[in-house]
């Protein structure tokens, strides 16, 4: 498309990250949110109004069709990301979805299937991805030995569609694709394998709800990931992170807002920060459509984050290391 055009978007899902997204386009030149749908109208008016959009549905199908529309945000829950990624695919739309890309592989994989068809992009939403700390941990250590990555959070309500087994799959997946995608990016290579114990400790619904795993990355890279929903540590914070390099160890904390740099033979270094990404993968999308170049966190992505959880629930059921790289292959 022209580099002057506005790109006119249409948000599919008019609920809290719906809103986040839509309030990241109001902040770019090269973008607006023109359509609102939802499966409930009052949201989706209520969003259309406060954001000056053009019309608000329940109409998928009207959105879809629409030719002025290039492309579709995609927040509903997650057992529907698949059915919708591939719709908008197939509608000539490029997509940015939320995390996760799908529940299973094989949703995932008939994402794929439908992009590489149709030619769309498709954008996986891993906006952990541009912290500026975990950016600048990975310049820090570009080779890394060893990477942990720990997400703990207070017990989930047992009623909330996240927690629910179909809809949502619980914290080690609804959460835990942001933790192995994470890991996987700083460790630079795609895993070979994983060793989890873990399950169900208390969540009514049967979901696993805390997991340890071990991953072993191309490289020999070792990889350790703590998710669950056990309780949340005061000082390690919801969100913790370590790679170590050789004579060099950093540290995130404080939810990624505080990085320590501990190097051989120096005082260690603290260095603060905040949270960003938002924006940034929203510019991220809309770029790649403006200068049509690859998106980049792609379906593939967004595979690897639902395959790494999902192969390590497996493990920790019958106490077997599972395989995943082989799998793509």
């Amino acid at each position: 498309m022209a580099h002057d055009e506005i790109v006119n978007a249409a948000l599919i899902g008019c609920g809290r990250l719906g809103r986040t997204h839509t309030e990241q386009l109001t902040q770019l030149d090269t973008a607006r949110m023109a359509a609102f749908c939802d499966v409930k109208e009052a949201a989706a008016q209520a969003l259309c109004e406060e954001f000056g959009g053009d019309y608000a549905t329940t109409d998928l199908n009207c959105v879809l069709g629409d030719e002025e529309i290039a492309a579709v945000y995609i927040c509903t829950p997650h057992d529907s990301h698949a059915e919708l990624c591939i719709r908008a695919a197939e509608a000539g739309k490029h997509v940015l979805v939320e995390k996760p890309l799908a529940l299973t592989v094989e949703d995932c994989r008939a994402v794929g299937e439908a992009v590489k068809c149709t030619g769309v992009k498709l954008f996986t939403a891993f906006k952990m991805r541009y912290y500026e700390l975990i950016l600048r941990a990975r310049e820090l250590v570009p080779a890394p030995i060893m990477v942990t990555m720990q997400m703990m959070d207070f017990p989930w309500g047992a009623s909330i569609w996240a927690n629910d087994p179909v809809m949502g799959g619980g914290n080690v997946i609804s959460q835990g694709c942001h933790s192995c995608d994470i890991l996987r990016f700083v460790a630079r290579s795609d895993p070979i394998e994983v060793f989890a114990v873990g399950g169900n400790y208390y969540q009514p619904s049967g979901v696993t709800d805390n997991i340890c795993a071990t991953f072993r990355f191309e490289g020999n890279v070792a990889g350790s990931w703590v998710q669950g929903d056990a309780a949340q540590p005061p000082h390690a914070s919801k969100f913790f992170m370590q790679l170590f390099g050789e004579g060099i160890a950093v540290t995130l904390h404080n939810r990624f807002c505080t990085m320590e740099v501990a190097r051989r033979g120096e005082e260690p270094e603290v260095i603060e920060g905040c949270e960003t990404g938002f924006l940034e993968e929203n510019r991220a999308f809309i770029d790649c459509i403006v200068n049509d170049t690859p998106a980049t966190i792609d379906h593939i992505d967004g595979l690897m984050a639902t395959l790494m959880p999902l192969q390590a629930i497996a493990s920790a059921r019958d106490g077997e290391p599972k395989p995943i790289k082989a799998l793509l292959e």
